[in-house]
């Protein structure tokens, strides 16, 4: 079940949902305006132990802006 991050055309609030189908409609819960999917970051965990081994450079990455 993915979880989308979306932005209201109307009032401009940010907010995510939990979208269970993909054909389910989504608007704001604030105005019930008309909303736009916005691009998500994610970033790739490691176990502690995995990542206080390794070195700096080949630590965990995360993207913050793709």
């Amino acid at each position: 079940m993915p979880l989308f991050e979306y932005n209201c055309e109307k009032c401009n609030y940010k907010f995510d949902r939990l979208v269970m189908n993909m054909d389910s409609p989504v608007s704001c819960p604030i105005c019930q305006g008309d909303v736009q999917k916005l691009m998500s970051t994610f970033s790739v965990g490691v176990p502690d132990n995995v990542a206080d081994s390794l070195p700096p450079s080949m630590g965990p990455k995360m993207c913050t802006n793709c």
